[in-house]
Order: C-alpha cells, then structure tokens, then sequence
C-alpha cells in the first residue's frame, strides 16, 4: 500500500555571533517515534488550520500569487499552509516567533518580559497542544506574521520505502532581535545555537545523532561567513525536490541523490572520484561523502 505523503515545514533560524553564523538545532526526545534523539531544525507536518482563513489575516504582506512563488506550489491554500506551519513550529519547537505587533515592531517571547512576552513564552505548549490555536493567539494581540522573512531553501520528499513520509519545505529565516531560541522540552529535550561546522562535527565525533537530510543541508551552509550572504544566495526558482533512493547491496547502505550518475538507475555503482556522485554511504554507524 502507498504511504501518502504529508506537506512539512522545517526551519532554519539564522544567526551571527562572534563573526560566525549560527543555525538553532533541538534534540529531539527519544521517545518520539519520529526522529527520536536527533538533532533537527525546528519543524513539523502542516496542520488544516495553517491552510486556513484565519491564518491567512495574520500572513503579513500575503497575497497568492507571492505566496505560491515563495514555496512554489500552484494552489494558494497549500502554499499558506507550508508558511504557517513553518512559522508555528519555529513557535512551538524553538521559542521563537516571526511577528510583528500593530506599530511594526518585532516581537519578544521572554518568561521575564512585559505581559505580552510573558503570555507568548507560556503559550507554546497550548498551541502544540491544540489547547489553543495560533490564529486566536496572534489575534488575542493583534500579531501579524513576517512570512515575508522566509526564504525557500530546500525541498526534500521521504523515500518511498519508508513508512511515513512527508513532502518538506525547508526555510531559512533571520531570527530577530531580542529572541534567543528555547526547546519546548516536550518534544524536543534540549535546543542550542551551533555553527553549521560545529553540529557535523560533532556528529562525526559521534556526540550527536544527524539525519541525511540535516547533514546535506549543513553542508550547504558551510561556504557562508554571514547571514546575509545566505539569504541573498537562497532563490526559490532554483529549489529542486530532492526524492533519495536507498540502496541497499552486500556493500551496505548508500542514499542517492539526483545529482549522482547512478540515481536513474538506483543502483549504487563504484565510488569513483573519476564519476558524477552525490551521495552519502553508511560507515560503521555513520553517514559519510565517499
């Protein structure tokens, strides 16, 4: 039986701190089927309500047509979807919210701010819950979402062999100012600023855990020495779905990207440095670049 394929949103809250760029990555808890005890961007599966009209009052700057070029998705109730649900599980997962209050001023999500930060911090849980949905939180204080701050980055859809499978917008967005990032410690155990070097790193010193989609994606941000380097870089019309093929033989395990010379075919031939390859192999519990 076909697995149908779910839209997803992840992602990347951006950074600069002592001249270097830093991506917001959370743990997430062991006991979660999904990913358990890995080190991920924030995101999660496009709910109704992030399709819906009440959300689309609170997208700052919407209109259809900007909606469906920022994902690239025909159909404007799907593409509101994707940047709502990217903006609500930064919220949700990391603490931080890409809104704007009616004078136009970024706002704070702090335990120790004002009445507003105070009710944004301690909200989280209610809207990951379905206590509370996000439309009536941002209408509660007059919240725009800044959609516009989003930029496409990636579009990753699950193998075919797996048994749940999502259809994934990456974003990356600028985190604003006054916001520092925190896990939700429900579905997440624990969240940090890192350098795109430092989390593979750490992953090759076998101190976190890493899934190829995340690897490949930190790897892309490696040639980058500021934030707005990367945002300028990212243009939508370049993003390609990137559907993996998992090959296993009496060699092990490899995962074919479309750039490599035997993705068509789908089988793994030699790891030839003469070859087109673009692809990650499975070495003693590691994901490496041949």
């Amino acid at each position: 039986m076909a697995v149908t394929l779910r839209d997803a949103s992840t992602v990347l809250a951006l950074r600069e701190r002592d001249g270097a760029v830093e991506v917001f990555m959370v743990e997430r808890n062991s006991r979660m089927g999904f990913l358990g005890g890995a080190h991920v961007f924030p995101g999660g599966a496009v709910d109704a309500a992030d399709r819906g009209p009440g959300m689309a009052e609170r997208l700052s700057g919407w209109d259809d047509g900007a909606g469906r070029s920022m994902v690239g998705v025909a159909d404007p109730a799907r593409a509101r979807g994707y940047l709502s649900a990217a903006v609500r599980e930064l919220y949700e997962e990391a603490g931080i919210l890409l809104a704007r209050a009616d004078d136009g001023r970024p706002v704070e999500v702090r335990d120790d701010g004002d009445e507003r930060a105070q009710r944004l911090a301690g909200a989280r849980d209610d809207v990951a819950s379905g206590r509370l949905s996000f439309s009536e939180l941002l209408g509660e204080w007059g919240l725009v979402l800044d959609v516009r701050e989003l930029r496409l980055f990636g579009h990753w859809i699950t193998p075919e062999r797996e048994k749940k499978r999502f259809d994934t917008r990456f974003f990356l967005a600028p985190c604003p100012p006054d916001q520092h990032g925190a896990a939700d410690e429900r579905e997440s155990t624990s969240g940090d600023w890192v350098t795109p070097a430092g989390a593979l790193e750490s992953y090759r010193a076998r101190e976190i855990e890493l899934v190829p989609p995340t690897i490949a994606t930190l790897e892309r941000l490696l040639p980058f020495d500021s934030v707005a380097s990367i945002l300028d870089a990212a243009d939508p019309r370049t993003v390609e779905p990137v559907l993996p093929k998992i090959c296993i033989d009496d060699c092990g395990v490899t995962i074919l990207y479309p750039r490599d010379e035997d993705y068509v075919a789908g089988e793994a031939g030699p790891a030839d440095p003469a070859r087109s390859l673009d692809r990650l192999v499975l070495r003693d519990g590691l994901w490496e670049r041949p």
